[in-house]
Order: structure tokens, then C-alpha cells, then sequence
């Protein structure tokens, strides 16, 4: 029989799935008592259990037993990005570079911004549901909308810390891959459809960002940020 996988993030300490979770195993998957299951925490951790309850708004699993535990990369990604005006296309950017593997997805406001919130929920339950659908064990921190300066306020670059960013020039900067140092916590700025102001730019350039280029093509927001999540993983093969 198949094992359903579903998101529990923390199935040491507590035995039951989520409101949401329970309705998916019960009205969904129509699961019993006594079906096998496995549980992500979202930290590396893949386990299996057995469903003692199954409830729509309170299903529970017994004893644990770890199946597999995953590492940590000697390196961490963090996508900075402006949103765009149709959420669609953010909604698939989290789900393509959560499949890939990133451990934070922050979002900004510029002042080319064509957007100005945004449904942190719903892309939350979009990253949980690419962390069960691939292979990959870690759950990125997805976090509100906030003013790019106050990102610019809070971001260093240093020793273990590569701080990056997006820009269109003529003649173009260096490749993502040429300005890269391995094994670090990357910070990527992705900005705008109407890319960074040149204030802003400027303001970036001054407090030490890498500018990068991601080719000849001139992409779109959420392309960028696929494009640059999976230059990093490639650049460390």
C-alpha cells in the first residue's frame, strides 16, 4: 500500500496533523486507522507512522520511526524579490525554487513595485505542498512584505555572507557564476519588472551589493529568481 506523505513540524512533540492536514487525509485521501503515512517536519527529517485517529479536524499517527534525515548544504540561498502584479506567477516561483531547494523567499517593495501585499498563507501552504511533492526535506521561511530599505538596513555582506543582486546594464556586469564565493549564506536581490531605479541601484552598488548578470535575455521577475536559485546549486556541483 501506498504511504501518503503530509507536513507535520513537530511530530516528535505532538502526535497530531493539522486542522487542514486531518481534512485532506479524512475527506480527501479517506484514510482509516491503521493506514501507513509519512510525516516532513520541514527540518530534514523524513518519518513513518501509523494513523490511530482519523477525524477531519483531529487526526492522529502513534510511534515514530525515522525514515530519513537529511543534512544541511554548506550553503544557504535567500531570494529577495519586488512581487509582481499577478500573484500567479509568484505562486509558481515559490513552488519551482522550493522544489529546487531555498531556505528563505522575502519579498520587497521599490519604487518600481507594481504590487504592495501579498497572501503570505497561501504561499505558505503552495511551499508545503512542494516540500511532500519532491524529494527535498527542507521547508524555506517565507516571510511578509517589507520597504527594500529596510532589508538594506539589515543585510551585510561578510566573510560567510554574500550579499547579490540582479542588474541590467550596458556593458553587462559579471554572471552570476563569475561573482559567486562557494559555500556561503547568499542573499539575491531580484528587483521589479522595471528593474531598480538607478537610486537605488546606486544605493545598492555603494553599500557593498554584488551586482550580477543572468545572461543576454532580458527575464521575467519570477524566471530571475528560478534562474538565480538554480545558478547557485549548479556553481556548487
Amino acid at each position: 500500500m501506498s504511504k501518503y506523505i503530509f507536513y507535520a513540524p513537530n511530530p516528535t512533540s505532538e502526535n497530531r496533523l493539522s486542522e487542514e492536514e486531518s481534512f485532506h487525509a479524512s475527506r480527501v485521501l479517506r484514510l482509516k486507522s491503521g493506514d501507513p503515512i509519512y510525516l516532513l517536519d520541514g527540518k530534514g527529517a523524513k518519518y513513518a507512522a501509523i494513523l490511530t485517529t482519523v477525524d477531519p479536524k483531529n487526526t492522529s499517527f502513534g510511534k515514530l520511526s525515522l525514515v530519513e534525515k537529511q543534512e544541511k548544504i554548506p550553503y544557504q540561498i535567500h531570494i529577495y524579490v519586488a512581487p509582481t502584479k499577478q500573484m500567479e506567477r509568484m505562486e509558481w516561483m515559490v513552488e519551482k525554487c522550493c522544489e529546487f531547494g531555498i531556505h528563505g523567499i522575502h519579498f520587497f517593495t521599490s519604487r518600481n513595485s507594481e504590487r504592495k501585499e501579498i497572501k503570505l498563507n497561501r504561499l505558505e501552504k503552495i511551499a508545503v505542498a512542494a516540500l511532500k511533492q519532491s524529494k527535498n526535506l527542507f521547508l524555506p521561511e517565507i516571510t511578509p512584505i517589507l520597504p527594500l530599505n529596510s532589508y538594506l538596513e539589515t543585510l551585510k555582506d561578510s566573510p560567510l555572507t554574500q550579499i547579490l543582486f540582479a542588474h541590467i546594464s550596458d556593458p553587462p556586469v559579471k554572471t552570476l557564476s563569475k561573482q559567486l564565493r562557494l559555500n556561503q549564506s547568499y542573499h539575491i536581490l531580484i528587483g521589479p519588472e522595471g528593474d531598480f531605479s538607478p537610486d537605488e541601484s546606486g544605493e545598492l552598488i555603494l553599500r557593498h551589493y554584488l551586482p550580477f548578470s543572468l545572461g543576454k535575455s532580458i527575464l521575467r521577475t519570477e524566471t530571475a529568481c528560478l534562474a538565480a536559485t538554480l545558478g547557485v546549486h549548479i556553481a556548487h556541483e
